[in-house]
């Protein structure tokens, strides 16, 4: 049998708020809630186990004889070669996981209609009794192992998006006196402590995600990396930094996503494919994170004057990964990992590539509609995807951009080069990194140089050439670098004026 369960109505469980600490704690429950999936699957017997115990018995049985006869001892023999194989099935069947998501999970149940039927049940009121899960809505489907993998995982699959069309949208599960202050949607009927020792109405539901998103921050790293460490709590703390000038109280919003990761899902057509996929590409993802939590634990300017990293992690499961840091951090996270990824994220001896969505901002520029852009940007990073590319952008005010994103990326351009240009490749970020250094470290080569000539270009094209000509010859390498990393015509100017106070 296969059993599938997704979470659904997301929005209201971990969309609903900006408090940092509900939405945390909301994307660490659904993706710890396939685990517990996966735990009681393991509690239930497959029928592999109940014969395997059996057989045991049997052979217990034998050697409990004082003098077995000849043919007690053949049969003692067979049972061992029985006994050896059903392990070896076992072993299989202790790993239902086919593909764990950072909501949904999909699994195969070696069990008999009876027990697959009441496994189906208990994973359904498992979610409805506890106190945490039950304020999310879950569809829990269950599909017989027909022989044809793909047209049964398309079905168990449409099974959930059918349930999920009768589901309510929103998980209510107590009455209140008051609205809830951080939700200002479910009835809440205590006080609790928020933040600056104040207390205020807050509901059951969003109470038992900030609490759990307070304590579980630093097990979450701890879990996936084995390295104990202390995190910040939320974004002021993180990006907090006086020495940093003017990125202080600034921060980079970094989104990946994989690319084609749904297709070679799809393309599986055994259970036993789309499972080697999906570990290979968790346990790259969980080595990446650790190589580089070990790279920027003990670095001074990731770490704040109590020693907490200044790192969040907002979506984490799936082909998704989003990541918040300081601004003064987000080029070389977004760089390293590309690196690490190329190296670890692999499947079938070939790597995997990623779109990223870089987003810098100032540390209280609203959550959801920053995760939003950066989401929208690796869309527009998924242009080749047989190449890593990220698409980034310098946000001093969110409605700058507004709902166009790809008409104001063009209208800032102009006439300075194509549209594609604006993209930055995985492969040249490092050397993007040193043209722009050395750029910063000549003292001949000043930022106001940058501002007159892209206006030069928008209003008289022949005085930027006049500008050009007045450039320190010291700055003719890494420019010549530059123009050539980003197509060949002027569109480095661009990426100079919007990079400049975030690298080197």
């Amino acid at each position: 049998f296969y059993l599938r369960v997704e979470a659904v109505n997301l929005s209201h469980f971990i969309a609903n708020t900006h408090d940092l600490s509900t939405i945390r704690g909301g994307n660490l429950l659904l993706l710890e809630a396939m685990d517990r999936v996966e735990t009681l699957i393991l509690k239930k017997p497959t029928q592999t186990a109940i014969k395997l115990a059996y057989l045991v018995n049997q052979v217990n049985a034998i050697n409990a004889l004082q003098t077995p006869t000849q043919t007690e001892k053949n049969k003692k023999k067979n049972l061992k070669e029985q006994i050896k194989k059903l392990k070896d099935a076992l072993q299989n069947e202790r790993t239902p996981t086919i593909t764990k998501g950072a909501s949904w999970g999909l699994f195969l149940l070696y069990m008999t209609a009876t027990d697959a039927s009441e496994l189906h049940q208990e994973v359904i009121n498992d979610f409805k009794t506890d106190a945490r899960y039950q304020h999310a809505t879950f569809v829990v489907d269950l599909h017989p192992d027909n022989g044809d993998y793909k047209k049964d995982r398309d079905s168990v699959e449409a099974l959930n998006h059918w349930q999920q069309l009768q589901s309510p949208s929103l998980a209510i599960r107590n009455t209140g006196i008051a609205c809830c202050s951080i939700d200002k949607l479910r009835p809440a009927d205590s006080n609790k402590w928020l933040k600056d020792q104040q207390q205020d109405y807050v509901s059951e539901s969003v109470g038992q995600r900030r609490d759990y998103g307070r304590k579980q921050k630093h097990q979450f790293y701890k879990n996936i990396t084995g390295i104990n460490a202390k995190f910040t709590q939320d974004f002021g703390d993180l990006s907090r930094a006086t020495h940093q000038g003017i990125l202080a109280d600034k921060i980079a919003v970094l989104y990946i996503d994989g690319n084609n990761f749904g297709k070679i899902q799809k393309s599986s057509d055994t259970a036993e494919k789309q499972k080697q996929f999906d570990q290979n590409t968790r346990a790259g993802r969980e080595k990446v994170l650790t190589q580089i939590l070990e790279k920027i634990r003990h670095e001074p300017d990731w770490l704040t004057g109590d020693d907490e990293v200044r790192l969040e992690t907002l979506l984490w499961g799936g082909d998704e990964i989003m990541w918040v840091v300081p601004a003064w951090q987000g080029w070389f996270l977004a760089n390293e990992f590309f690196i690490q990824a190329k190296q670890h994220i692999t499947h079938n001896n070939a790597t995997l590539t990623h779109a990223a969505g870089l987003v810098f901002c100032h540390h209280d520029a609203p959550i959801h509609r920053i995760q939003s852009l950066a989401k929208s940007l690796a869309d527009l990073a998924k242009a080749n995807r047989n190449e890593n590319l990220l698409a980034y952008q310098i946000l001093e005010s969110f409605d700058h951009v507004g709902t166009a994103l790809e008409a104001y990326r063009q209208k800032r351009l102009g006439t300075l080069g194509q549209l594609p240009q604006l993209l930055v490749n995985a492969k040249d970020m490092t050397a993007i990194q040193t043209a722009m250094t050395q750029l910063k470290n000549d003292d001949d080569f000043a930022k106001r140089k940058i501002y007159q000539i892209l206006q030069a270009y928008q209003d008289n094209p022949q005085k930027a050439g006049q500008y050009l000509d007045k450039l320190p010859p010291s700055s003719a390498e890494p420019l010549k670098n530059l123009q050539d990393i980003f197509g060949g015509e002027n569109t480095h100017w661009l990426h100079l004026m919007d990079l400049w106070d975030y690298i080197g």
